[in-house]
């Protein structure tokens, strides 16, 4: 599946480029809405992350959570602001480079207070626009978070699944590995930061701030929760989770693949979504 996934076009780009039919490749934040009543800011915390495999759609909501779907799948790519017939009312990519790109698509919504009803609504797209609540997720997802050797649990774990008691680890290890391709744990992230935890899955995430008792554990400033750490090993823990019944146990591994929680994340996409790369 690799070699389907292309890196990421994050950062800067050669100044003076000044073509507008380039594919858009990167982190775009909607910036404005050309709907029924003219064109106006977007209300949305929204964003696209454009790629050569699919196209995902990043939305902030309130207290840092976010959500992470496939709602477009396809790959944006230039098309030229005009659709090839009048009965065509496929999505349209055009004014579009490194720093910004419009994107054209059929709005059927009745009552919606700004997309038209049965005609055409226009978004415009700006790489480098961030919020800070979207700023700290995207750096966790696409960056590669150094170990810190005061703070260890710093870094990427894939969140394996839970158990209800460590006796036998070993067994209970086996288990969670069989069922993690097919479980619902599968591709949920916890990436913690010096200052921040951020948790990334195929679908949603959530960002709080994070601060550290060395490797004992952490409490996560979202919901004010102090979690204990057991270290299973240099690239695995246990983290106490307290239940209505007594304590389980979530199982993380240490991501040491090379790849960005981001690129994991479009593969599962893409493994589900097969058309996406046409």
């Amino acid at each position: 599946m690799k070699k389907y996934i292309l890196t990421l076009l994050l950062g800067s780009f050669a100044i003076g480029a000044t073509a507008q039919t380039e594919n858009p490749r990167g982190i775009y934040k909607l910036m404005t809405l050309i709907g029924k009543s003219g064109e106006v800011n977007s209300p949305y915390h929204q964003y696209k992350v454009c790629t050569d495999s699919l196209t995902l759609m990043v939305v902030f909501g309130r207290n840092g959570t976010f959500q992470i779907n496939n709602n477009d799948r396809m790959v944006f790519n230039y098309t030229g602001d005009q659709p090839k017939s009048e009965d065509d009312k496929s999505i349209l990519i055009y004014d579009s480079n490194a720093e910004h790109f419009t994107e054209k698509w059929w709005s059927e919504y009745p009552y919606h207070i700004i997309f038209p009803h049965n005609d055409w609504c226009v978004e415009k797209y700006k790489s480098g626009e961030y919020t800070a609540e979207s700023r700290i997720a995207f750096d966790a997802m696409t960056g590669k978070t150094e170990v810190d050797a005061k703070n260890p649990l710093t870094g990427t774990w894939r969140f394996i699944g839970e158990l209800d008691e460590l006796r036998d680890l070993k067994k209970g290890l086996a288990k969670l590995h069989e069922r993690y391709p097919k479980s619902k744990y599968y591709n949920n992230f916890f990436i913690f930061t010096p200052k921040n935890l951020v948790f990334a899955s195929s679908g949603s995430g959530i960002v709080g701030d994070v601060v550290y008792d060395g490797k004992k554990g952490y409490t996560y400033k979202y919901n004010d929760i102090t979690r204990k750490v057991k270290w299973l090993s240099k690239d695995r823990i246990a983290v106490e989770l307290h239940t209505e019944i007594g304590t389980d146990w979530q199982i993380l591994e240490r991501v040491t693949d090379g790849q960005t929680p981001m690129s994991h994340i479009i593969s599962s996409y893409i493994q589900r979504s097969p058309r996406a790369l046409h």
